[in-house]
């Protein structure tokens, strides 16, 4: 999603330009967001401001060997179970 602009209650206009959703949000302390035009509901919709984007992620299995001991002993004393995720 892309800022498109600002509305006149100062909430920022946010807009898919591949879907249609667009929607009006308001930054905390007072956060809300309101949808004018739901577009995709099954889209996974990111955006970003500042002159970053983010398009599309991939996501890759590290294989075990590759983490260090440190790192897997804190990911079991988190409840993660890496070497049973990493097969």
């Amino acid at each position: 999603m892309v800022l498109a602009g600002l509305a006149e209650s100062g909430a920022e206009e946010w807009l898919c330009s591949v879907c249609g959703r667009r929607i009006l949000m308001r930054w905390p302390p007072r956060f809300e967001t309101l949808v004018l035009e739901d577009g995709d509901l099954t889209a996974a919709h990111v955006g970003a401001k500042g002159g970053a984007l983010m398009r599309e992620v991939e996501v890759a299995q590290v294989p075990s060997a590759n983490v260090p001991a440190d790192e897997q002993e804190w990911l079991r004393s988190n409840g993660i179970d890496w070497d049973s995720l990493a097969s």
